[in-house]
């Protein structure tokens, strides 16, 4: 049987109920493996619905970037900004983040950042390459997805140092507008490639939140960071009008959630339920928004009971499900004693639901 279907997930982006929930794998780092469940489904779970691609330079080099990386150990990683890292694992091998060297730290002046090495458009692979890896995933049933996060402020602050680039916000706002703009003019090139080589939805996102509230004050947000947002949008939307445009941010995103609907966002993810009101936010919001993500991962699945989860499902399926706009996905998944069987407990009920089943 095939479970994948771009129409359900086009229904689900229009607001409007379709056979099933879409479900997006990327994010589930649980294999959610079950002898309950056939072969073709398993594959559905880890696979799901939507590929996601991107249009950008391949990983930057120590000739390039080492000047700016002073102590950037042997074996680290290097992004085509010049940004260094090195993964975190937990004592038990799963992946827990990584230790950033920031390549801006010490370029702090208009002038200096205007030498840096910024990647260059025609470091791009072929444009050409895109297109046919666009139209190979939409004839294999995918959604597709121009992923492009990290795209203001988080690469501004991996690339200067969270804490002195929100410093700079008040004592050099013209090294910010400066940088965003290099950062923005990227974002535009990218989303008009994206755009034009078909891809369905296009992915922003900043972390912008805690989970306690912005990391940005509104105003800030709104002077900074939005014109940017929206120019990216534009620029997509002037290829192709019907572009859906996810937005992604860890944390509270409820009050900025406005001003995205203002820009043209159509989507936003993954809706944390430990500090957001996913309740709330379908009533508020379920007419603009799409919710794509909406599992409360610290919580119920790290967790919780079997009943818990049964429960959290059938929440889904009367207050978010109804009316389209709805897309489930895990993301940020903590590895607890408790997180195989929690979600091997949710795909038993979400094939159920796939089999017009009960789903509690």
């Amino acid at each position: 049987m095939n479970y994948r279907s771009r129409d359900r997930v086009a229904r689900a982006l229009a607001h409007q109920e379709s056979d099933r929930i879409p479900f997006d794998a990327i994010g589930c780092g649980v294999a959610a493996e079950s002898a309950e469940l056939p072969a073709d489904y398993r594959e559905y779970v880890h696979s799901g619905e939507f590929r996601y691609l991107t249009f950008q330079p391949p990983a930057g080099d120590r000739r390039r970037f080492g000047p700016f990386l002073p102590g950037l150990p042997e074996g680290a990683k290097i992004s085509y900004w010049g940004v260094g890292r090195v993964p975190i694992t937990t004592p038990d091998g799963f992946h827990a983040g990584h230790t950033y060297w920031h390549p801006l730290a010490a370029v702090d002046t208009v002038q200096a950042l205007r030498r840096y090495p910024f990647p260059k458009p025609n470091e791009c692979p072929a444009k050409e390459v895109l297109t046919a890896a666009v139209a190979t995933a939409k004839a294999q049933g995918f959604t597709v997805v121009g992923a492009m996060s990290q795209t203001i402020l988080e690469t501004a602050y991996v690339m200067r140092g969270i804490e002195q680039l929100f410093v700079d916000f008040y004592e050099r706002p013209d090294y910010v507008e400066a940088l965003f703009a290099i950062l923005g003019e990227w974002r535009r090139f990218q989303a008009r490639v994206l755009a034009t080589a078909g891809v369905d939805v296009l992915r922003l996102g900043d972390d912008i939140a805690t989970q306690e509230s912005l990391m940005v004050g509104l105003d800030t947000y709104r002077h900074f960071i939005r014109p940017h947002h929206a120019a990216t949008i534009a620029a997509a939307r002037a290829v192709n009008p019907a572009i859906a445009v996810l937005y992604h941010s860890d944390g509270n995103l409820t009050p900025l959630l406005p001003d995205l609907v203002s820009i043209g966002v159509t989507a936003i993810n993954p809706v944390q339920a430990e500090c957001m009101d996913l309740r709330e936010v379908k009533r508020e919001f379920g007419r603009d928004l799409t919710l794509w993500g909406c599992m409360p991962v610290q919580s119920i699945y790290a967790r919780g009971t079997a009943v818990d989860v049964l429960a959290h499902v059938r929440f889904l399926m009367e207050e978010i499900a109804p009316g389209g706009g709805f897309v489930a996905q895990f993301y940020n998944m903590l590895h607890t004693p408790r997180i195989r069987e929690n979600v091997q407990t949710f795909f038993a009920a979400f094939h159920r639901m796939h089999r017009n089943e009960d789903h509690a």
